[in-house]
């Protein structure tokens, strides 16, 4: 079961998932610079909620973290280019998503050392079965979203695929947790390859804004799944409002882009 919430670290990330989701804004409007601000705000907040969280007898491996992820990030913003910017951003909630997968994957190969063994039967439970579950499915959806956003493909934009793959995806997520076997735990990720990619990539046509929330979203749904077999609610919350954050930009974007192009034919004779 989950230790209680401690309101501070609940309100701590919770504040920086949705700057993170307003980042994923930056791209649209030329508001790169908005963007930036926003993502640093949101870095700043998370390391600190993080350093909070902890034990201090973490403390100095926590600051080297931080110390060598900030500086490599300040090395990336200082070497990209402005427009570059979305693609560094979608690259990394694809790293997010590659993490989680990699958790999720040590999480079902090792449940003991989870503590996600069922005491009655020692085997996994149901729940973070499922969870682990998502969190593949998720990390692997955002891990191609990623990927098509770099490379821009122009493969598999008809929306069908998606349409298909998507509750392909979550059916297999089902018989995953109903029996969580390694052929099972190979096809969803898988087919969360696919579906991650055919979203993404049909997304692109109303622009790299929409598909990069959409890509965010997917790591942030996979954040929240691999916080809930870890017991940490308040990242739950966190991963949580930053998917349903992406989801919904993507939603409002492409929706937006569809009524300026119909707005667009309506003025042509």
């Amino acid at each position: 079961m989950m230790e209680g919430v401690n309101a501070t670290l609940l309100a701590g990330w919770s504040l920086a998932a949705l700057l993170f989701a307003a980042a994923l804004l930056a791209p649209l409007g030329g508001g790169l610079r908005r963007g930036a601000h926003l993502a640093s705000a949101a870095m700043t907040v998370a390391a600190a909620v993080t350093l909070y969280s902890h034990d201090v007898m973490a403390l100095p491996q926590i600051c080297a973290a931080l110390i060598a992820g900030s500086a490599v990030g300040l090395a990336l913003g200082r070497g990209v280019p402005r427009s570059a910017l979305p693609s560094l951003l979608g690259g990394f909630g694809g790293l997010a998503g590659l993490a989680a997968v990699f958790l999720a994957g040590a999480a079902w190969r090792d449940p003991h050392a989870f503590g996600l063994l069922d005491e009655m039967t020692d085997r996994l439970r149901m729940d973070a079965a499922a969870a682990i579950g998502v969190a593949l499915a998720c990390g692997a959806m955002a891990c191609a979203g990623a990927a098509a956003i770099l490379r821009r493909g122009a493969a598999w934009r008809h929306p069908v695929i998606a349409a298909a793959t998507l509750p392909a995806t979550g059916g297999l997520v089902g018989a995953f947790a109903a029996s969580p076997d390694l052929l099972r735990l190979l096809g969803c990720i898988a087919v969360a390859l696919l579906a991650g990619w055919a979203a993404t990539t049909s997304a692109l046509r109303s622009g790299t804004g929409p598909a990069l929330a959409l890509a965010g979203g997917f790591a942030g749904w996979a954040v929240a799944a691999s916080a809930f077999f870890l017991e940490n609610m308040p990242m739950v919350v966190a991963g949580g409002l930053a998917g349903a954050a992406g989801t919904l930009f993507r939603a409002r974007l492409c929706g937006s882009a569809g009524r300026k192009g119909l707005a667009d034919a309506g003025r042509r004779p």
